[in-house]
């Protein structure tokens, strides 16, 4: 072609004929350049390699404009364009079918029709599948055709062959455009959203996106022939980007058809798909990954993102429920819940508030039942009014409707039967259930499979503490740290507490025996309502304490109130357990008017606390060393053979007044029942109940007596006088 041409139209420069190749340069619609490729000799071992930096687009772009808009030839590579261009008809380059990209549809948008020039050979074949392809994708509806010749491999083949004759040139193109063979392209919904994303995705250069998987183009730098490679089986994309608010990690999620054609979606660390190891963890959600593949897969995700940095969606997300600089958690619509990498939905409704409203007024007459729903209300404001956790445990005899209380308490919140757990569980399962319900009330029932006793009080410690046990992280460092702070609701057939628990399960714990029913037709009744009607109050009740802060302050002062009457009324009553009355009472009577719209609660609020008061241990109940006394002083009564000089084993000795235990004996008896005998020992040592000794100055709990010749250790403890025996039997 003429040099004249060349530098005029083209804008390729005379000075690169002095050189080993010639440089074609790629421009945008306003005449920027956007890459080189250099083109060497035919006899070269090297044909073609782009300057560094270069951004792949139409070869032609500076020159739309003066076309109309009739028709676009599209061609492969730079030759074929520049021939058509000599001739005169209008066409666009592609620099190789692997960089066919879906932006590039805009350009063709302008004309009436499009010509695809199929080369009879693999990459011809390839060049077309993908412009069908991506066509569909960008539902590109403008009418192409196959152009293809048996004589010619490709346009400028025609031109050599004719001796650059124009006349002969157009009318043998003519003939083969007039032969051209319509493009069937399919658009439908699936194909234009195939994985149901918001946004319009771009398939990275190189890449193909089809049902049956991922594969990518592999261009050889010797002979730039194409083949197609496997990346996986699973057609798979990346949705969306999810951001944690409470450590700014990154996951994401990712869109995949299973080998049946089900649609799936997981959402996992970043770092996964990052590091081709990690990347073979997703071979357990069934995506097709193993060791010959997972660099490619890991490739493939990287390129993904970077064709689609700004188009992929990032939301915040939290593993948590609850507040939030201000904000309460899942009740923020860009803020989405994970838990245990799956988009959680328990927190949502069903039925009508009215309908839940009406339904539970009724039950709300019984103490048990009302006092439950209230604390329900209560667990998102232990946080904001800085109050210790606590938790509250109804128990009785089976069939009492004691699940379905605690299921009408959690439908405030969403779906209870999603949101109920068992005690049929590990502490390191309860723990994470707690943290990620943070805020809310967590609600676990059937205590009774629960057969350890040190499982029960371990947990009430746990769960009090609102933090759950430092740990190790699998790269290192540490995991984050559990926390919660809220109420949490229990039920059994038998209490938490046992007659040797530490005072810590006593204090933490609110041990309720109120049946919450009059009979089972109201359990029944109750369940009922709950299964079609939930989740509407807890939004009407966190939407009420954001619009007006006197909430809170009302809330705060009525507890304050409440907390002096119960103390006033019930003088023993355990200051933590006053307290938690105090609070559940104050949020009773304020949901009983926002809530349940009722004018005057306040006496239903009183007679409900009292009923549960009277039901709580008082402070010499739960006193540990006096239990242990109790205890002592009983197996004393049981077994006083064994503080004889003829028993077989014996205890000690037996005074007027005080009993004298060997201290292994002693310490025996009481871990038996799983006393902490140095606890126990300080204890009754505030009470004047255990004689101290001192030997160098170091104070002990047992003392050297001398019997006849023979000088034994002992632990000497008061018995008590023998009227208060007497008054103890009454």
């Amino acid at each position: 072609m003429p040099v004249e041409f060349l530098t005029k139209i083209c804008g390729m420069k005379e000075e690169d004929y002095h050189k080993r190749f010639v440089s074609i340069y790629y421009k945008d619609g306003q005449d920027n350049i956007m890459g080189i490729r250099k083109r060497y000799h035919p006899n070269s071992s090297k044909r073609f390699a782009w300057v560094t930096g270069t951004q792949i687009v139409p070869y032609g772009l500076w020159r739309l404009d003066e076309f109309n808009n009739t028709y676009i030839i599209l061609v492969e590579g730079e030759s074929d364009t520049q021939t058509l261009w000599y001739h005169g008809y209008q066409a666009l380059g592609i620099a190789g079918a692997s960089n066919l990209k879906r932006e590039d549809f805009k350009y063709l948008e302008k004309f009436e029709k499009v010509y695809i020039w199929q080369e009879p050979d693999k990459g011809g074949d390839t060049f077309v599948a993908r412009f069908k392809a991506l066509a569909a994708e960008v539902r590109f509806d403008k009418p192409c055709y196959i152009v293809r010749s048996d004589t010619y491999k490709d346009i400028s083949e025609i031109h050599i062959a004719l001796g650059e004759d124009h006349e002969k040139f157009c009318n043998t193109l003519g003939n083969i455009l007039a032969a051209a063979i319509p493009l069937e392209i399919k658009i439908d919904a699936k194909e234009q959203n195939p994985f149901g994303v918001d946004f319009k995705y771009n398939t990275p250069q190189g890449y193909y996106i089809t049902p049956e998987g991922i594969f990518k183009e592999n261009v050889s730098k010797k002979t730039e022939e194409i083949t197609t490679i496997e990346v996986t089986k699973t057609p798979v994309i990346i949705g969306k980007k999810l951001k944690e608010i409470e450590t700014n990690l990154e996951k994401i999620e990712l869109i995949y058809y299973l080998a049946n054609n089900s649609r799936n979606s997981i959402v996992v660390d970043k770092g996964i798909i990052a590091s081709s190891r990690e990347i073979l963890e997703l071979a357990n959600y069934g995506i097709f990954v193993n060791s010959n593949n997972s660099k490619l897969l890991m490739q493939y995700f990287y390129d993904f993102e970077s064709a689609n940095l700004k188009l992929i969606p990032t939301q915040l997300m939290s593993k948590k429920l609850g507040w939030h600089n201000g904000k309460f958690i899942p009740y923020e619509p860009n803020i989405v819940v994970l838990q245990n990498d799956a988009i959680f939905e328990g927190l949502n409704t069903a039925g009508t508030f009215q309908a839940w409203q009406q339904g539970i007024q009724q039950f709300r007459f019984n103490e048990a039942f009302r006092f439950i729903m209230a604390a329900s209300f209560t667990a998102p404001l232990l946080s904001l009014l800085n109050q210790r956790i606590f938790l509250i445990h109804l128990w009785g005899d089976s069939r009492s409707g004691k699940t379905a209380t605690l299921k009408a308490a959690l439908s405030v919140w969403g779906n209870p039967d999603d949101l109920v757990v068992t005690f049929n569980a590990t502490k390191v399962g309860l723990e994470k259930i707690a943290s990620f319900y943070n805020d809310l009330p967590i609600g676990i029932d059937e205590r009774q499979v629960a057969n350890n006793q040190e499982f029960i009080e371990n947990l009430v410690y746990m769960l009090s503490l609102g933090k759950g046990k430092l740990r190790g992280g699998k790269r290192g460092g540490l995991q984050p740290l559990s926390t919660w702070h809220t109420v949490v609701l229990s039920t059994g057939e038998e209490p938490l507490s046992s007659f040797t628990s530490n005072e810590g399960v006593y204090t933490r714990t609110l041990e309720i025996n109120l049946k919450p029913f009059d009979d089972e037709q109201q359990a029944r009744q109750c369940y009922q309502l709950i299964q079609k009607n939930y989740g509407w109050a807890g939004r009407e009740w966190i939407k009420a304490i954001q619009q007006d802060k006197n909430t809170l302050l009302q809330i705060r002062n009525i507890s304050q109130k409440l907390f002096d009457m119960v103390l006033n009324q019930y003088p023993k009553t355990i200051q933590s357990h006053a307290q938690a009355l105090a609070l559940v009472g104050a949020v009773d009577i304020t949901t009983s008017k926002l809530i349940f719209g009722e004018k005057n609660p306040e006496e239903e609020t009183i007679i409900t606390l009292e009923a549960v008061a009277e039901q709580l241990q008082g402070t010499e109940e739960v006193d540990i060393g006096l239990r242990a006394y109790e205890y002592v002083v009983d197996m004393v009564n049981a077994h006083v053979k064994n503080f004889e000089e003829e028993a077989k084993e014996r205890w000690g000795f037996l005074q007027d007044g005080t009993v004298e235990f060997f201290p292994t004996v002693l310490e025996k008896l009481l871990r038996e029942m799983n006393f902490n005998p140095k606890k126990v020992f300080a204890s009754w040592e505030e009470k004047g109940l255990i004689k101290i000794g001192f030997e160098k100055d170091k104070k002990r709990y047992s003392i050297v007596k001398r019997k006849g010749n023979t000088l034994y250790r002992v632990v000497e403890i008061k018995l008590p006088k023998q009227e208060e025996k007497e008054m103890s039997l009454l």
